[in-house]
């Protein structure tokens, strides 16, 4: 008995039917993703959440995904913080892999007590010498590390000028070096056995083991001295 054969129209008709069926897509509304982001953003600011304000800059599409279970999986937020924007990462997961991924932008305020300057001051005055207030500013539109507490700069020295109302951050600041520029000291001579003694003026700045130009009283050219300890360097031979 001969095998039946099916007319070509019945045989395309069956595959049609068969591959012909659409996936079920779903719809990961932004509204989602935007409430898991500022979830992170909260988490974050701690106790500063009460004293925030937080503003949505952009929010994402809707998102279209294959069928499967939808997760989202939020970074958190590097980089220097609080900060007055900011960028928090959202991967949309199906059955566990990232499928899309999206960015909210925040605006954020974020006010706190913190130090700030009484008057305006010059470079290199001694920290020791400045009149530090508290006052209410806006931490997220500072840049620097803030400081907390004038014990944090003791023995620093202010590295460019202030204004009064500014806020105290530790980058204002460096710290004392051994030597510095213009400063007297100290230059010791060693010749074999000899060993000389004498004032000169420092013409550069620098830490212990530093190298500098020095001019040594009565001397027409500076020599190269080593720095060995605060005010005191020993002429390189």
């Amino acid at each position: 008995m001969m095998p039946r054969r099916w007319p070509a129209w019945m045989l395309v008709a069956v595959s049609s039917q068969t591959w012909a069926t659409p996936p079920v897509f779903q719809h990961v509304e932004a509204t989602r993703i935007v409430t898991a982001a500022r979830a992170q953003v909260d988490t974050q600011l701690g106790s500063d959440r009460a004293a925030a304000e937080v503003t949505v800059l952009g929010s994402p599409e809707d998102v279209v995904v294959l069928p499967g279970k939808v997760t989202l999986g939020v970074h958190a937020v590097t980089g220097r913080w609080p900060r007055a924007r900011v960028g928090v990462p959202v991967d949309v997961l199906v059955n566990g892999q990232v499928v899309r991924s999206a960015t909210v932008w925040f605006a954020l305020s974020v006010h706190r007590a913190v130090l700030t300057y009484a008057a305006d001051a010059p470079i290199g005055v001694l920290a020791a010498s400045l009149k530090l207030v508290p006052q209410d500013a806006d931490v997220a539109a500072v840049r620097g590390e803030l400081t907390g507490s004038p014990h944090d700069i003791d023995g620093m020295r202010l590295r460019h000028p202030v204004l009064a109302g500014s806020v105290v951050v530790q980058e204002d600041f460096e710290s004392m070096p051994d030597v510095d520029r213009q400063q007297r000291v100290q230059v010791l001579v060693a010749l074999g056995a000899i060993r000389l003694q004498a004032r000169g003026t420092s013409n550069g700045k620098g830490n212990d083991g530093d190298v500098v130009a020095v001019l040594v009283d009565g001397a027409e050219a500076p020599v190269r001295a080593r720095i060995t300890d605060k005010g005191v360097v020993q002429v390189v031979q």
